[in-house]
């Protein structure tokens, strides 16, 4: 061999030791302990080769430092972040760059459509979204839609559509046209900060439907200076009987006193159905058969007839203003239609629900649920349940106050601090506790059209009691058969 390739040789030899050392697993030097270990070993897979080459198993510290070493390589195996990463602010790690700028992620956000109620509704959820996006590496589009358009989207399976709001009203449909993906079965659990009451709307035995972001009840409103000119008080209406006393002495000084809606729908969900279960009464008994044609029905629509003849129908636009004004004594509104302060010329109480002093009170309010669900047909729907989480967490939903939004959540109504701000979330948290839903069927918006119908031709003396309620049982039976 030419002495002059020897260097060269030598240097060929030791690069082809250093290689095979590599791939064996070799780590170390002549100076001290080499550790071998397979890819994922720990404490049992190391072992430990002396500077005179014996092969020896660690023990004590250097057993606790051969098993770092091989955890360490073994994250390294597995793509983890080298020693130079930097924990984001939300606990994420972020790689830097050779100039310090973070790598652009190598798969691109998860895309997420929500589909959302226009307005305030959709501006809280909005304000919210940032702080999602970057927790979870997704990326938001927002559909703002009136509640006309969300019903018709989600009816015909919205498609495109992985998270969007819905009211409770059409549930019943939903369930039927199995557009909803069960929230359960996703992951979704209540809890029990959740008003019951309000739970079991959006709930179907083990089958959540929706999360219920927000929720409303029927409450009666009462202008303060008619009511004291009334001879009433607030603390008086535990019962029908004190409700009609003050509304006919309303009526006595020339202004309105009982003020009712002009809808059907209206009439019957808010000025009818509280004093129908005030007498124990139901549209639908407890089998879903019709029970209209009843002893206690028609003590309803007799007080009914009693209560509306101080008053008057007023459109729903003006609703509000009439009580608030003075112009009329009281109505039932939902608890969402007007924001209570110290300085409002109207308060407003939950439905007392006893027909008589001295009577059983029964959870005589309705209730109604904004919420948020995921469309069947959802192509991220397990992604849409995290963002559902997320904006049902109770520090969020304090975020989002400010919009005039309210949380069915006791942690949040019965909060005395809030309530220095918010005066009318302890009534609300009581309406909503008294409270129940519209019969839960498909069929309950014509249901409405028939009772508001029958009603306003006893009302407008057309009708009998008895022959409007012999009507009204046979067509909603025919409707119901019908289904």
């Amino acid at each position: 061999m030419n002495v002059k390739t020897l260097p060269l040789c030598a240097l060929i030899f030791a690069l082809l030791c250093s290689l095979t050392a590599c791939q064996a697993g070799i780590i170390g030097g002549a100076d001290g302990p080499t550790s071998i270990f397979a890819a994922k070993g720990g404490d049992s897979d190391a072992i430990v080769i002396g500077p005179d080459g014996e092969v020896t198993s660690p023990s004590g510290a250097d057993a606790a430092e051969a098993s770092e070493s091989a955890e360490g390589a073994a994250e390294l195996a597995d793509g983890a972040a080298p020693d130079d990463t930097e924990a984001a602010p939300d606990g994420a790690i972020q790689t830097s760059g050779p100039d310090g700028i973070p790598p652009t992620p190598d798969a691109p956000p998860a895309p997420l459509t929500l589909a959302l109620l226009s307005g305030a509704w959709a501006e809280a959820v909005k304000a919210e979204l940032p702080a999602f996006e970057q927790g979870n590496h997704a990326a938001c589009a927002v559909r703002e839609m009136s509640r006309d358009e969300l019903y018709a989207a989600l009816a015909q399976g919205a498609d495109g559509v992985d998270l969007i709001m819905a009211h409770s009203s059409h549930l019943p449909e939903f369930r039927k046209l199995g557009v909803l993906a069960n929230l359960s079965a996703l992951g979704y659990k209540p809890d029990d900060d959740i008003i019951p009451s309000v739970m079991e709307i959006c709930a179907d035995g083990n089958a959540v439907a929706l999360a219920p972001w927000y929720a409303n009840a029927s409450v009666l409103l009462c202008n303060k200076k008619s009511l004291i000119a009334s001879g009433s008080s607030t603390d008086r209406l535990q019962h029908l009987e004190n409700m009609l006393a003050a509304c006919k002495a309303a009526k006595q000084r020339g202004e309105i006193g009982f003020a009712y809606h002009e809808s059907f729908e209206e009439r019957i969900t808010l000025d009818f159905l509280p004093i129908l279960r005030s007498f124990d009464g139901a549209i639908l008994d407890r089998e879903g058969k019709p029970s209209v044609y009843t002893k206690k029905f028609q003590d309803a629509v007799n007080f009914f007839l009693e209560l509306t003849a101080t008053g008057k129908a007023i459109p729903d636009g003006e609703f509000v203003s009439a009580i608030n004004g003075g112009a009329a004594l009281m109505g039932f509104v939902r608890s969402d239609w007007y924001p209570l302060s110290a300085k409002s010329a109207a308060t407003y109480i939950p439905f007392p629900g006893a027909a008589k002093r001295g009577g059983e009170p029964h959870p005589a309010g309705t209730c109604a649920v904004w919420g948020f669900g995921v469309p069947a047909n959802s192509q991220n729907p397990e992604l849409a349940e995290r963002l559902i989480e997320y904006l049902m967490n109770p520090n969020i939903q304090r975020n989002m106050l400010p919009s005039g939004l309210t949380p069915c959540r006791y942690s949040i109504l019965q909060d005395p601090e809030l309530q220095k701000d918010y005066p009318a979330y302890g009534k609300i948290c009581a309406a909503l506790e008294n409270s129940r839903s519209v019969p839960a069927v498909p069929e309950w918006p014509k249901m409405c059209d028939i009772l508001g119908e029958e009603l306003w031709k006893v009302m407008a003396g057309r009708k009998k009691v008895t022959e409007c309620l012999e009507d009204a049982q046979s067509r909603i039976e025919t409707l119901l058969t019908a289904s």
